[in-house]
């Protein structure tokens, strides 16, 4: 069993334990609750994209519907100017006119009905996109309010954390303390490890004589020769 002061410090690493992963929990809310943020923007960029999609089409649309209306009303011109012509070549010219203009219906009433069926293509496109968007939108939202939720409740979580690590640090000789206080500043979390087949089980390597003695006695400070870290035999 370690000896009494190495124990009084596993209980204040133990609660510092809890302190520094809530501290990694707090910090990393925000950035989910970032991330799930963007994912809803482009969530809502997709969706407008897709009804400016069919709103593009509805333009052509109108603007194929009034470009055959203005072929239409040629037509009617050069029908009204045919029999006021006494020319034969004016009269055959009208008609190659109407002709032209009729060739120039026919090819926007294909595109006209191409049109059509894109923009059927697109609603029911779009129709699903929305309802894609809808189920997503509320996965996430659900999502960040459960972060929100759980930033709240790991803010009161880490107060407490805290008054637990200072009872515990009131607890702990202010030699090893002092020791412990260094090491968790410059040493990758656990800094006091158990030692074992003469292993500092931090870094895994052996430890001198003097060490393991020092740690098997658990009445010194004894300390690993590689990483640094606090050694106790359990």
């Amino acid at each position: 069993m370690p000896s009494e002061p190495i124990q009084k410090l596993l209980i204040l690493q133990e609660k510092d334990r809890v302190r520094i992963d809530l501290e990694a929990l707090l910090h990393s809310i925000p950035r989910e609750i970032a991330a799930n943020r963007e994912k809803i923007a482009r969530e809502e960029e997709r969706a407008r994209e897709a009804k400016e999609a069919v709103t593009q089409l509805e333009k052509r649309r109108n603007a194929l519907e009034g470009d055959i209306e203005a072929w239409n009303a040629k037509i009617i011109r050069y029908r009204n100017q045919q029999l006021e012509v006494k020319k034969n070549e004016e009269y055959q010219a009208l008609e190659h006119e109407i002709e032209a203009a009729r060739s120039a219906i026919s090819g926007l009433e294909d595109e006209e009905i191409q049109v059509l069926v894109d923009i059927d293509t697109g609603q029911a496109e779009l129709e699903s996109a929305e309802q894609t968007f809808r189920k997503s939108i509320a996965v996430l939202e659900e999502r960040i309010a459960k972060l929100q939720t759980r930033e709240k409740e790991c803010r009161e979580e880490l107060a407490a954390a805290a008054r637990e690590v200072e009872s515990a640090r009131a607890e702990a000789p202010s030699e090893f303390l002092e020791v412990y206080d260094r090491l968790l500043r410059h040493v990758p979390f656990p800094v006091a490890v158990p030692l074992r087949e003469k292993k500092c089980q931090g870094c895994h390597l052996k430890v001198s004589a003097g060490v393991e003695s020092d740690a098997r006695q658990g009445k010194e400070i004894a300390t690993c020769d590689s990483c640094g870290r606090l050694l106790y035999c359990e």
